[in-house]
C-alpha cells in the first residue's frame, strides 16, 4: 500500500516512514472499499447484478482507485446491456492505472468486434426514441422501437422492463410475464423486475378470480323459449323442493313404459316388417343428400377460412384510421420520419374507398422516408452480420425501387445472399446491378463477385 501523501510504500505500518503521515484511517477506508468489492463479486457470481452494482459503487465511493471494483462494475454494466457505462468505467480504470490488463482486454474485445459501436449507438437512439413515444402516448410506436432494441441487444434489462410495462398497460399479461422472466435471467434480483412480476401476478390473479366468480355464482337453463338465470343457492333450493315430485314422476314413467312394452310394441313391430324395405331406401337417399350437403358446407367453410386468414394479425378499422390520421398530421407538421412509421401501421384493406385513396396519396408522398428507413435498418443488420434480417429489409427496398441508391440496395441484397450461401439469388442480384450500373462502384464490385463465382465453376469442372 502507498502513502496517500507522498506515494511511498508503507507495508503494514500505520505511519509513513518517509513523510511521517498517520495512515491508519486511510488504511481503514481502503479495507472498507475492498469489503464492498468482495460483496459485489459474490453477488455478481450468482447474477445478482443490481446488488453487485450497488456494492461496487459503494466500494468506489470509499476508494476511487480500486480498479478491480471499477473493472467489475463495467463488466456488470456490460451484462445488463448498458454498454456506454461499461466503456466509461473501463476507460477511467485505464487512466487511473496504466498497467491494467483486465481493462485492456475488455476494451480490446470491444474494438475488435465489427460493428459493435454503431450497433450500440443505434440501440441507444431507438431506446430514447421509445421513451419519447411513451411520453407522447404513442404506445404502438414505442413497442416497435423496443422490439428492435431487444433484437439488437438481448441483455438490455431496461428495454425488457419498459416493453413489459407497455404490455402490462395494454392488458397483454402473458407477453409481459415472458419479458420479465427473460430480464430476471439476466439480473436475478433487480427490484424493478421483481415489482413488475408481482404486479403481473396480481392482475392475472384478479382476472382469473373474476372469471371463477362469474362462472360459479349463477346457474342458467332453458325453459321453453326463455333462458332462466338464477343464483346457485336458489337453484339448489329448487332442486331440494322438487325431489318428492320427481319420485312420483319416475313411478309414472315406469308404469307407462310397461304399458307401452306389452301393448304398443307388438303392433309397431308388425307394421315395421311391412315397410322395412321402403324405409331403408328412404334412409339411404337421405344419407346421400346429407353427405352432398356436408361436402358443400365444408367447401364453404374452407373458403371462409381462406378469406378470414387474409385479415389475421391486421388492425381493426378504427385503429387503422387513427394511425392514418396520425400519419397525415405528422406529415403536415413536417415530421416525415414519424409519419412514415405510423403509415406502416395502417391496414389498407380494412379502409373504405376514400380512406384507401388518402392512404395511397400519403404513402406515395412518404415513400422516400419509408424506403430510407428500411435501407438504414438493413445497413444496421448488415454491419451486425444479421444477414437474414438484412435480406428482409433490403428486399423490401428493392421491391419498391430497384434502382435505389444507384444500385446500392440491390448489391447489398445480393451480398447478403452470397454470405448466406444462396448463390443463385446472389448472382441474379449482381447481374442486375451490372446491367443497370456497369460503371459505378456497385457495378464494378458485382463484376468481381460474378467473376469469382465463374472461377469456382471452372475449377470444379477441371477437378471433375
Amino acid at each position: 500500500m502507498q502513502c496517500f501523501m507522498c506515494g511511498a510504500e508503507v507495508g503494514d505500518s500505520n505511519v509513513c516512514y518517509n513523510c511521517g503521515a498517520d495512515i491508519l484511517l486511510y488504511k481503514q477506508i481502503v479495507y472498507t472499499s475492498y469489503v464492498f468489492y468482495n460483496q459485489g463479486l459474490e453477488k455478481a457470481k450468482v447474477r445478482d447484478l443490481s446488488g453487485a452494482i450497488e456494492a461496487l459503487k459503494s466500494s468506489l465511493q470509499y476508494y476511487k482507485y480500486n480498479t478491480r471494483a471499477r473493472n467489475l462494475l463495467g463488466l456488470c454494466y456490460y451484462q445488463t446491456g448498458e454498454m456506454v457505462r461499461a466503456l466509461n468505467e473501463w476507460v477511467i480504470s485505464k487512466n487511473l492505472q496504466e498497467d491494467n490488463p483486465d481493462a485492456d482486454r475488455y476494451l480490446a474485445e470491444i474494438e475488435s468486434t465489427p460493428g459493435l459501436l454503431p450497433k450500440v449507438n443505434s440501440t441507444i437512439k431507438k431506446y430514447n426514441q421509445a421513451i419519447e413515444y411513451c411520453k407522447s402516448g404513442s404506445r404502438d410506436l414505442a413497442i416497435i422501437q423496443l422490439k428492435k432494441v431487444i433484437s439488437q441487444n438481448a441483455n438490455f434489462v431496461k428495454a425488457h422492463q419498459l416493453l413489459a410495462l407497455l404490455y402490462l398497460e395494454e392488458g397483454k399479461f402473458a407477453d409481459a410475464r415472458k419479458l420479465l422472466n427473460q430480464a430476471a435471467k439476466i439480473d436475478s434480483n433487480n427490484t424493478t423486475t421483481i415489482k413488475y412480476i408481482h404486479e403481473v401476478k396480481a392482475r392475472l390473479k384478479d382476472q382469473n378470480t373474476g372469471k371463477r366468480r362469474k362462472k360459479n355464482d349463477t346457474v342458467s337453463f332453458v325453459d321453453g323459449n326463455d333462458t332462466v338465470v338464477m343464483s346457485e343457492k336458489s337453484f339448489r333450493s329448487m332442486l331440494d323442493n322438487s325431489r318428492s315430485s320427481l319420485m312420483n314422476i319416475i313411478l309414472g314413467l315406469v308404469i307407462g313404459m310397461l304399458i307401452c312394452f306389452f301393448l304398443v310394441v307388438p303392433t309397431v313391430k308388425d307394421n315395421a316388417k311391412d315397410g322395412n324395405s321402403n324405409t331403408i331406401l328412404a334412409l339411404n337417399e337421405a344419407l346421400a343428400e346429407s353427405n352432398s350437403a356436408n361436402e358443400s358446407l365444408q367447401s364453404d367453410i374452407e373458403k371462409l377460412k381462406t378469406e378470414l386468414s387474409a385479415y389475421d394479425d391486421k388492425q381493426d378499422v378504427a385503429t387503422s384510421y387513427d394511425n392514418l390520421f396520425a400519419a397525415q398530421n405528422y406529415y403536415n407538421s413536417g415530421d416525415s420520419a414519424t409519419a412514415s412509421q405510423y403509415i406502416q401501421l395502417v391496414t389498407k384493406e380494412v379502409l373504405g374507398e376514400q380512406g384507401q385513396q388518402a392512404y395511397d396519396t400519403l404513402y406515395t408522398a412518404l415513400s422516400p422516408a419509408i424506403i430510407q428507413g428500411f435501407f438504414d435498418d438493413g445497413n444496421n443488420f448488415y454491419s451486425e452480420e444479421n444477414y437474414e434480417s438484412a435480406i428482409t429489409n433490403f428486399k423490401t427496398v428493392v421491391d419498391i425501387d430497384e434502382n435505389y441508391g444507384n444500385g446500392a440496395a440491390l448489391f447489398l441484397l445480393g451480398d447478403c445472399y452470397r454470405l448466406t450461401d444462396q448463390t443463385d439469388l446472389a448472382l441474379e442480384c449482381f447481374e442486375k446491378v451490372v446491367e443497370l450500373y456497369p460503371s459505378n462502384k456497385w457495378g464494378k464490385q458485382a463484376k468481381v463477385y460474378i467473376a469469382a463465382d465463374d472461377t469456382k465453376l471452372d475449377a470444379k469442372e477441371v477437378g471433375e
